[in-house]
Formats: structure tokens, C-alpha cells, sequence
């Protein structure tokens, strides 16, 4: 019997070429954007999973309130991690790891290696991190050479990836060579894994938290490391954040005590909080609240579940057309149905033979879409950033594409067995069978529910891409447009000044200015107890030079700027959120005073000589809070970024820098960027899940006009008859096309009636992450249903043009 099916199926797909090949593709670019899309979503949701004991593994994160506004970091204060250890039972062990080098406006480090041979590799890293020796004995990242108990133990020593240790040393035994970097020498003393891509943090160097200076000193205020926590088998998270508060009060109250002078209780009356909490690993890359200081950008669990929704429509959308190119046939296989029920078939046997020619024809489009998957993958990597592969080998994959070609068959084909097979035999004989118009409105709502989607998609890719407009052409508040950054300026050293000096001389440079910190979202906390007050306030700062405000065009409003002509080392300039913070009416002139871990503590009393306006210094999710300009003068940072303000012939200007710095430090690597690339990077994830939306909403639409290509095809066939009638009695070929196609018309006004508030409510919700964002307005969903009407327009016009030129002679005998 099934051979026999299987016969027949294949000649009914190969006598019905044109509705066989129409259904192909529909279902395979169905078939092939929900492989995708489940592709991509299986590897977001795989990260960190790999470690063998992600269950028990926690990262301790912290929401830091203050008196204006709440912050969340993904770093803290790294010597909790000690007492934690000694205090808390449930904690079998703990990790910190500093690093994050990679993130955007970062300099990277210059690495130096010289072989026996003398010959020298130099590249700048910027996947440098440091750990405690416990690291691989939390995290599962094989170390392939070295001993693991004695590769991070003691200072100057560095792990290396695999990758990094071919890059550097070819097929060189690494262990024991020594690499140098700008901060210092470095034995090597293992070699792992490279890092999975599908881990929240990544990095090629991976040396000890003992090289770092600052994690010598005792500190329970200052954010400093990610602390990562494994717990003891059957642990419970929630018992052990019940006792971070009192760990705080313990711990940190003193230290807070001793730098602002003021009572651990006053400054919590004051608004201001520490609520530390523990986040598990495998919820670390999705988990929605955005943390400063992160590794890598995360995910969104939003937008996966956008997308999943995305697939999941697209893949109904496809089995939809199936069911109405499948219904626009009926007529045509009405008497195929009524000789084989006269001659003794079961609608059983009917239905049988229908749902294998369904799944026949879904398992060549499966294979098809396979295809398909394999063909773009490349540019769907780049699209969305990802390396993913399809894994054709992997057994799992298989079972799951057979299991999947059935469901879509069934699914598609159900429908047509059902309806086609309960023909009554002696009217399908006669050539009389009828569309049922009671169930015309099954056809006409898949229709709508089409193309509602599709506007939908279409709405919510125009709004993405607004925003994204938006954001990235704001007036942030200073110039960002043709700034060039040359990166690590300190390297220069003493030559620094006089090598921006030589920089203003050059044509087509308006300004130059140097800062420690890149404005592109970098910047570190200070708390300051004015002068007078009982209570302290908390900005956000960098540190900059004299020329910087001028060069990055910042709005001076009230006092001065840095100057050669003062001594500035004690000088701070402000901005408009400080003042408010500050509540004074003539800040120039106010004392602040700020105290930083030490033994004794070290007080310095600034001065505020001036107010700038207020300008967007993170990226625009968030509103602008205080910030504070230091001068580099009294800073003990470097000033690695140089800010230059180019004003025409961009090439020739980088040419002629760059001829400048060979001269000054030929060993150094010239390294530059432009800020408003820096500022987009920001944004990365958004313009990312806007462009991968586009794509589906425009495969979306395209699948649905497949489907109504094949309603238009059925509508015409029944109103054949109609059309031969009007065409006698006068009507054009125009006025029969528009009659059709006004049919339609309909369909596409009720499904963009349908789709606005859909449309307007998930974009509301998704522009609620951005302090700063554009109105939806209503042109948005008219160009969308605009575009949908326009597109249904030109797929029904072939076939309501096709019924229309018909000869009225031949249109009358076919009834």
C-alpha cells in the first residue's frame, strides 16, 4: 500500500509542476529560516553550559544603590572573596578573575616575543585577563600543557590558548618562554583550550591576579574583580545572599566610615545601598539586567524569544500556503477523489494518499532547506555574529529533521486529506463541486493571519531601524563626527606632549586633547564629601588634559576649563547632573573632598572650577547621571587616547600622523579608531537583532505571497464562470483584474487593523530599555501595510490579469 502511494504521489507532484515547484519553495525558505533561526537560538542558549559544574557555579554580582539612581555592576570588591571563604560553609570555592580588556574603548597590550633565532613577533592583545590559581578547577577549560595547581600560582606567569601559542610560537614547546608586554615580563606557564565561543567571558592570556597592584590592598568598597562562587553540592543560592547584608555591615561599613568621615548608618539613610546577589553561570550570558563592567555584550532573552515566535510563524505561514495552494487544486483532483471513491476507495485510503504526497513533498523541501542552510550560512554568520554550523553528521540533528519533515507534512497536508477526501463522489463526478462558503473564511483568515504577521515584522524591523538611527545620530553632547582616537599614547612617554604638539601642525587638524579613559562608555566611579555636608555624593569620571574639553567640543557653561596658565593636579570640572546632585546655586569654587584606601588613607580636597553641559557619556539605555573631568595633572593614570578633532581629507590626515609616529616609535604598532565607531559598538546587540529581524520579516512576507498567489489562483477559478458573464456584457480586462484583486484588498486592510496594536505594544515594550528614544508614530505602520498592500497587489495581479484575458467563450464551457 505505502508503495503504491508513494507511485502515485510522486506522479501527482510531477504532472502538477508549477503548484509542485510554488510549494517547494515555500515550504524549503519556511523550512530553511526556522532551521536558522533554531540554529541561532540553540547556540545563545547554550552558553556556559559546557563547564561541567555550571549547576553549582554562581557569579556574585551587585545592585549598587545610590541617592539618584541605581547601578548594577558584574564586579566587586575582590577581597569578600576571602572572607566569604573562611565565613560561609556552603562555598566550596571561589574565583576572581580581572580582565575584560577586550570590551569597547579598551587599549589593548602590546606583546613582544623573540625567538632563538632572533626574529621578533610583535601584536597587540586585547584578550588579556588575570585569574586566581583556582580557575581551572572551577571552570571546565582543559589546560593542555602546564601543571594546573602551579600555573597561576605566584606573579609574572601566563596561560596561553592554543591558538595564542601557535600564533607566537609555531611549533615551539611554549612552557617556559618568556613573552614581554607593557606590563612586563611573563613566563609561560600553561597552555589550554581555546575558550569556547559560547562563553560569557573570553580571553588568549590568562595571567595572575597577584600581578595586579591594586588586589594586594585589603578593599570591600571599590569594584574591582568578577568573583565567581562554587557551592557545595545541595547549597541553597537564596540561604547564602541572606547573609550578604550582615557580610557588608561587617565588613565594608568600616572602610566606607573611613573614607567619607560620616556613619555606615547616616550614609545608608542618605539612599545610598549594596545588595549583592548571586547569578548562576549559565544564566549570566541572558540575564536581561544590564551590569557595567561585563566580559562581552550579552544576549537577550527578549529577542530570542522574538525570534523563536519569528520561526515558529514563518514555519506556520509556510504550511498555510501548502493548505491553500492545496485547496486552490481542488477542483481540479474533485473527480480524481469521486472515480476512486466510485471504484472503492475508503476516505481513509484517500487521506493516506494525500498525507504521503504532503510529507513527500516536505521532506524534498526539508532537503532543499538543508541546502539552503548550508548555501547562506556564511552570510547568516556575519549577519548575526555568531560561527555556527549545522552539525549535518550529528545523529541528534538527523532524528530531528526527519521528525520535523513529518510534523511539517502532516501539518501542511492535513487540512487538503481531510476536506478533499469527504467529497461526495456522485456530485464531483457531475463536475459540480462547490466551494463550501461557510469555510471560505477559514482561507480568507489564514490570509490575514499571513500578512498581520507580516506587517507586524515589517512595523517592528522600520522601528528597530529608527531607533538605531536615532541613537547613533543624537546629539550626544560633544563632537563625535571625523574624531580620530590613536590609541596608546603613553608609550610615547616623555615625547608625548611634543608628539601633539606636531599633530596640531598638521593640516586638516582642528584639535588634539588625551585622556586616560575613552568616551565611548568608560569611565570609574568617585564618591566625594563636599565641603560642609553630612552626606556624599557619587559620580561617575575620567581623566582628562587641558585640551581635551576643547577638542571633543564639550559646552563649557560656568567657570573654567584646564589650563596650562593654573595648577590643576586638585582641580574638577562638573557636569549639569553634579550641580543638581550638589543642590548649590554657584558650584565654581566648592571644596570636595575625596579619601582612597590606603594605610594611612590619603585625603585630597578638589576644587570645582568649572560646569560643562550635560552630555551622554553612556550609551543612551541609560539617562545622563554626575560626572566629574580630572585633570591628568594630579592623576596617576596614563593618557593612552588621543582625541583628534579632523576636519577634512581624513586619509591624508591618518598619513601624515602616522609618518609622524614612526619617526617618535617605530617599534610600537599605530593604532587608531574612529569615536563614533566605538560609539555604535555600543549598540551592537540592538542593530544586530534589528538586521536579523529585517531578514525574517522580509522572508516572512515573501512566503506569504506564495500563499496568496495560490488563493488568487483558487478565487479565480471559481469565479470563472463570473468572469466569462461580465466580459460578454461589457467589462474590461482592467475592471475584472481590479474586481479580483479588491478581494484581496479587504483581506490585507482587516490583517493591518489586526497587526497595528500588536505591532505598537511589543515595540512600546522593546523601546522601554532606552532613556532616550523615538515616537513609534503612525507613518510606521502605514508604510508597512502600505508595503504589504503593494506586494499582495503584485502577486494577485498575475493571476487576476491571467483570468481576465481569458476568452469569455472558453471561461463559459468550463462549467
Amino acid at each position: 500500500m505505502l508503495k503504491n502511494y508513494l507511485k502515485t504521489g510522486f506522479r501527482s507532484l510531477i504532472k502538477q509542476k508549477i503548484y509542485t515547484i510554488i510549494n517547494l519553495a515555500g515550504l524549503s525558505i519556511g523550512i530553511a529560516g526556522c532551521l536558522l533561526i533554531m540554529l541561532y537560538v540553540q547556540n545563545e542558549y547554550s552558553y556556559d553550559k559546557f563547564h561541567e559544574n555550571a549547576e553549582n557555579i554562581y557569579k556574585m554580582v551587585l545592585e549598587r544603590i545610590y541617592p539618584d539612581h541605581v547601578t548594577n555592576y558584574a564586579f566587586i570588591p575582590h577581597t569578600f572573596t576571602d572572607v566569604m571563604i573562611r565565613d560561609f560553609p556552603e562555598i566550596k570555592n571561589a574565583v576572581r578573575v580581572v580582565g575584560g580588556f577586550g570590551n569597547v574603548g579598551n587599549n589593548g597590550i602590546i606583546v613582544r616575543y623573540v625567538d632563538d633565532d632572533g626574529e621578533e613577533k610583535v601584536f597587540e592583545e586585547m584578550g588579556f585577563a588575570a585569574a586566581d590559581s583556582t580557575f581551572f578547577d572551577i571552570f571546565s577549560i582543559k589546560l593542555i600543557k602546564g601543571d594546573p595547581e602551579d600555573a597561576l600560582f605566584g606573579q609574572q606567569k601566563v596561560v596561553i590558548t592554543e591558538e595564542t601559542a601557535l600564533k607566537y610560537f609555531g611549533d615551539e614547546d611554549p612552557l617556559n618562554k618568556t613573552l614581554e608586554t607593557d606590563l612586563g615580563e611573563y613566563k609561560v606557564t600553561g597552555v589550554c583550550e581555546n575558550v569556547p565561543d559560547n562563553s560569557h567571558m573570553d580571553f588568549d592570556f590568562l595571567g595572575t591576579v597577584l600581578d595586579q597592584p591594586f588586589m594586594q590592598n585589603e578593599n570591600f568598597v571599590a569594584f574591582s574583580a568578577h568573583v565567581y562562587l562554587e557551592l557545595e553540592e545541595g547549597a541553597d543560592p537564596g540561604a547564602l545572599e541572606a547573609k550578604f547584608p550582615k557580610m557588608v555591615e561587617t565588613y565594608a561599613a568600616p572602610q566606607i566610615e573611613q573614607r567619607l568621615n560620616t556613619g555606615y548608618e547616616a550614609y545608608i539613610a542618605a539612599g545610598n545601598g549594596y545588595n549583592y546577589s548571586l547569578l548562576p553561570l549559565k544564566d549570566v550570558y541572558l540575564e536581561p539586567t544590564p551590569f557595567e563592567g561585563e566580559f562581552k555584550s550579552s544576549g537577550s532573552r527578549h529577542d530570542l524569544y522574538i525570534l523563536i515566535s519569528v520561526a515558529a510563524l514563518i514555519l506556520i505561514i509556510a504550511c498555510i500556503n501548502f493548505m491553500n495552494l492545496a485547496t486552490a487544486r481542488s477542483t481540479e483532483r474533485a473527480k480524481e477523489v469521486g472515480i476512486r471513491k466510485t471504484l472503492g476507495s475508503q476516505r481513509q485510503q484517500l487521506v493516506g494518499q494525500f498525507l504521503v504526497e504532503s510529507v513527500l513533498l516536505s521532506l524534498f523541501a526539508s532537503l532543499i532547506a538543508l541546502g539552503l542552510v548550508y548555501l547562506v550560512l556564511p552570510e547568516f554568520n556575519q549577519l548575526a555574529g555568531k560561527q555556527l554550523q549545522p552539525g549535518l553528521l550529528d545523529s541528534g540533528l538527523v532524528l530531528y529533521l526527519i521528525l520535523f519533515t513529518v510534523f511539517v507534512g502532516f501539518a501542511a497536508g492535513s487540512y487538503p486529506a481531510f476536506i478533499l477526501s469527504a467529497f461526495n463522489p456522485a456530485v464531483v463526478i457531475k463536475g459540480s463541486a462547490k466551494s463550501d462558503k461557510k469555510k471560505s473564511w477559514l482561507r480568507n483568515g489564514l490570509v490575514i493571519f499571513q500578512f498581520a504577521i507580516s506587517i507586524v515584522l515589517l512595523a517592528s524591523t522600520l522601528v528597530v531601524k529608527r531607533q538605531m538611527d536615532f541613537v547613533q545620530g543624537m546629539d550626544l553632547g560633544f563632537d563625535k563626527e571625523q574624531m580620530l582616537v590613536i590609541e596608546h599614547g603613553d608609550v610615547l612617554e616623555q615625547q608625548q606632549g611634543s608628539f601633539m604638539e606636531e599633530l596640531r601642525q598638521i593640516p586638516g587638524v582642528k584639535a588634539v586633547g588625551a585622556s586616560a579613559q575613552l568616551l565611548a562608555g568608560q569611565y570609574f566611579g568617585i564618591q566625594f564629601m563636599p565641603r560642609g555636608a553630612s552626606e556624599p555624593i557619587t559620580t561617575n569620571a575620567i581623566a582628562v588634559d587641558d585640551d581635551y574639553i576643547e577638542a571633543m567640543g564639550l559646552s563649557l557653561i560656568d567657570g573654567r576649563g584646564f589650563s596650562r596658565d593654573f595648577e590643576d593636579s586638585l582641580a574638577v570640572v562638573i557636569n549639569q547632573q553634579t550641580v543638581d546632585l550638589l543642590g548649590v546655586d554657584d558650584p565654581v569654587g566648592l571644596k570636595l573632598n575625596n579619601t582612597a584606601l590606603g594605610d594611612p588613607p590619603i585625603t585630597r580636597e578638589y576644587t570645582v572650577v568649572g560646569v560643562v553641559k550635560n552630555f551622554h557619556y553612556m550609551s543612551l539605555r541609560d539617562e545622563i547621571s554626575p560626572f566629574v573631568l580630572l585633570s591628568t595633572e594630579g592623576a596617576v593614570q596614563p593618557k593612552p587616547f588621543m582625541s583628534v578633532k579632523v576636519d577634512r581629507n581624513p586619509p591624508e590626515v591618518i598619513t601624515s600622523i602616522e609618518e609622524k609616529w614612526k619617526t617618535l616609535a617605530p617599534q610600537e604598532p599605530f593604532k587608531y579608531t574612529f569615536l563614533d565607531d566605538e560609539l555604535n559598538e555600543l549598540y551592537a546587540s540592538e542593530s544586530k537583532s534589528g538586521k536579523l529581524f529585517g531578514v525574517f520579516a522580509t522572508l516572512a512576507i515573501a512566503i506569504a505571497c506564495v500563499g496568496l498567489f495560490g488563493l488568487a489562483a483558487y478565487t479565480a477559478g471559481l469565479r470563472t464562470k463570473e468572469i466569462g458573464i461580465r466580459k460578454v456584457m461589457g467589462a474590461s480586462v482592467f475592471s475584472v483584474t481590479l474586481m479580483l484583486s479588491f478581494e484581496f484588498t479587504k483581506l490585507i486592510l482587516i490583517a493591518f487593523l489586526l497587526a497595528v496594536p500588536i505591532a505598537w505594544y511589543f515595540m512600546d515594550s522593546w523601546l522601554n530599555i532606552f532613556a532616550y528614544q523615538v515616537d513609534i508614530g503612525i507613518w510606521v505602520f502605514l508604510l508597512s501595510g502600505l508595503a504589504a498592500l503593494v506586494i499582495a497587489w503584485l502577486t494577485v495581479s498575475y493571476q487576476s490579469i491571467k483570468a481576465a484575458i481569458v476568452n469569455p467563450v472558453k471561461s463559459l464551457r468550463s462549467e
